[in-house]
């Protein structure tokens, strides 16, 4: 709950910085929505769970449907620093050895909380402007089933185009690899057990939204 509050506030706190100099022309927030794909990573039982599962060598996150928002200021005619928040509905699932089928693991609600730089490749002279963008942050999950909520290291890469419809509206489209850490710490199910697990899930996002410039 206190990371939860921390980041909500963090973000609030850019927001309303945003709005409070809105006069400059330099802020773009921009609401999305769009698809994260799925991500998996090994699992060993630990040897400190007196009944793992040992049938289970994969958790999967599942792919679904994400929504969110950027927060951008137009520092340069080209750079922009910015903050990226986005959170998806999901849940995990178990892969099992004997049936090669992915059982129900859990649900989890996944927010990414990001920090990072986007970078124009073209003049804004012209309304079509494809960029690269990159950041680094944390994904923070609130899992149900007894599974503790987990805080790990992520970041992302990748790029898009906006287009200027008005002198503030736009349309942005973006394609992004946002891999997130699969923390050491052991991942616990109330019927899977518990596990290890130390590698990245792999994920990609295709996302679209609404420029709103200020």
């Amino acid at each position: 709950m206190k990371m939860r509050t921390l980041w909500f506030a963090a973000a609030a706190s850019f927001l309303l910085a945003a709005i409070s100099t809105h006069a400059q022309g330099r802020w773009e927030v921009t609401p999305f929505a769009g698809y994260e794909t799925g991500g998996s990573f090994p699992v060993n039982s630990s040897s400190s769970v007196t009944t793992p599962n040992p049938i289970y060598d994969q958790l999967q996150l599942n792919g679904s449907v994400a929504y969110g928002a950027f927060v951008d200021y137009n520092l340069t005619e080209n750079f922009q620093p910015e903050f990226m928040w986005t959170r998806n509905s999901t849940s995990y699932s178990a892969h099992n050895i004997l049936t090669n089928n992915y059982d129900f693991a859990y649900n989890s609600a996944v927010n990414q909380f990001q920090f990072g730089a986007l970078y124009m490749l073209r003049s804004s002279e012209v309304r079509l402007r494809p960029f690269v963008v990159a950041s680094v942050g944390f994904t923070h999950e609130f899992n149900d089933n007894g599974n503790p909520d987990r805080t790990a290291f992520g970041w992302s890469i990748g790029g898009g185009v906006k287009y200027e419809l008005s002198r503030h509206f736009g349309l942005r489209g973006d394609l992004r690899y946002m891999p997130t850490y699969g923390s050491s710490s052991p991942q616990c199910d109330y019927y899977y057990g518990c596990y290890n697990s130390g590698n990245y899930l792999n994920r990609f996002g295709a996302i679209g939204g609404i420029v709103i410039k200020f």
